[in-house]
């Protein structure tokens, strides 16, 4: 068989074109997504009609954030939402655990290394410095319900790599006297910022203050992209660690492909990278960011505004009040029993209220259901984190071990509040909170 000239000498190309075939992700994936939302049947029927129609003419999306011929919205999510926090450096993940990971990595945290937690948080904070082979160490927290500066003051010992410090439920934490503390013993200071989106401190953004921050954009967050997370750093050393952390280190760095700039920029990572369909529906909710806080914040003045408050009821202390995000109101009742009566007098006159006495399974956000951390548990023969340090070098983990979290907690009724909350719906749950309370 006589062959004619190639192509690459000036012939004609043997393959032409292929033809127009569907891209990977197409109409059958958009009508799972369109699922997703309650539509009218009439009008879920129209669309799927529509979109079928047009199948031939519509061009599937570029899921994965690298390497993409569009524009990605993971990327415009992280610069978005790194401008909303006030940091150069912002990096997508998967979630807040991975978030706390990629910044303890980025660290350096590892085998034989201490980090100070609260006893009050979503266990995954604690969980991650074991999964970084670190010991957790449990601080209390006192009326703030966030970390008390003068219980990890002497929890610190010369093992202490970094303090975390969350913010919980929407309330910003003592960053004052938690970054003196972190300066003065030359220690990093992680904010977890899960559960505060947007918050602030004496005007400064939280996850800005600190070392490193963390975010969670989980569904049940102030914002949130079903699962996913971010982040922030003003150190461009951290974020090209935490980035390659990130991505298997596949080494996002000025130049990829170089020998190391300095010792600690080559190591192995793993895969926590944030998908195209996150990152859109991320980058929307950032951009109503704004909106969003000043709805959680509206209503809750409104709501605290008309509180009448007995003696020996008293609600939780800010730090700064003006840096509050608005997502929960919390109220100290004077014992446990009358924490028990309150909270469902409130839920029987239709307050969203809770606490400890209501949930159905273990709280994970209280240190004394850790089992994983209070029975020293680990996932391999070799016995990490814990055989990292001698066992007289270890934490005393006893269920008594933070008694102002144990006390705050077990007299906390937690009120979620709505950020679409109009000013009617804010009286009716004041009026329905104040009439329990005037029975206190």
């Amino acid at each position: 068989m006589r062959f004619k000239q190639l192509a690459i000498e000036g012939g004609a190309k043997a393959v032409k074109q292929t033809g127009s075939y569907p891209t990977k992700i197409h109409v059958d994936e958009l009508l799972e997504l369109l699922d997703l939302w309650e539509f009218p049947a009439a009008t879920r029927k129209t669309l799927a009609t529509a979109i079928r129609k047009s199948a031939k003419e519509i061009k599937g999306p570029h899921l994965f954030r690298y390497y993409n011929p569009r524009p990605s919205k993971v990327e415009a999510a992280e610069k978005k939402f790194g401008k909303f926090i006030g940091v150069p450096y912002c990096l997508a993940v998967n979630s807040c655990t991975s978030a706390l990971i990629a910044a303890m990595r980025a660290l350096g945290i590892g085998k034989g290394d201490e980090v100070i937690v609260p006893a009050y948080t979503f266990f995954a904070t604690a969980s991650t410095v074991g999964a970084c082979n670190a010991i957790p160490v449990i601080a209390d927290v006192d009326d703030t319900l966030t970390i008390d500066p003068k219980d990890v003051a002497r929890r610190i010992t010369p093992r202490t790599k970094a303090i975390v410090v969350v913010h919980m439920l929407g309330v910003p934490a003592q960053m004052t006297e938690l970054k003196a503390l972190a300066d003065k013993h030359k220690i990093a200071l992680i904010e977890d910022v899960a559960q505060a989106a947007g918050g602030s401190y004496r005007g400064k953004m939280l996850g800005s203050i600190g070392t490193i921050g963390c975010f969670s954009f989980d569904y049940y967050k102030i914002l949130n992209s079903g699962e996913g997370g971010f982040v922030t750093t003003s150190n461009e050393w951290l974020y090209t660690r935490a980035q390659s952390w990130h991505d298997c280190a596949a080494c996002w760095r000025p130049n990829r492909y170089a020998s190391e700039r300095r010792e600690g920029e080559l190591f192995c990572g793993e895969n926590y990278r944030m998908s195209e369909l996150q990152g859109a529906v991320a980058l929307a909710q950032i951009r109503k960011a704004d909106k969003i806080l000043n709805g959680y914040r509206t209503a809750k003045q409104r709501i605290v505004a008309a509180l009448v408050l007995p003696r020996g009821v008293k609600l939780q202390r800010l730090a700064d009040p003006k840096g509050d995000a608005g997502s929960n109101l919390v109220i100290f009742m004077p014992n446990v029993e009358k924490t028990k009566w309150a909270m469902k007098a409130m839920q029987a006159e239709g307050v969203p209220a809770g606490g400890i006495y209501d949930a159905k399974v273990k709280d994970w956000h209280i240190y004394t259901h850790w089992d994983h951390i209070m029975e020293q548990k680990a996932v391999a023969p070799d016995g990490l984190p814990w055989s990292g340090v001698k066992k007289s070098e270890l934490p005393a983990y006893t269920m008594d071990m933070c008694p102002h979290a144990l006390d705050y907690l077990s007299r906390s009724v937690i009120i979620g509040v709505n950020s679409n909350w109009r000013a009617a719906d804010c009286r009716a749950i004041a009026e329905g909170i104040n009439k329990v309370l005037a029975k206190v």
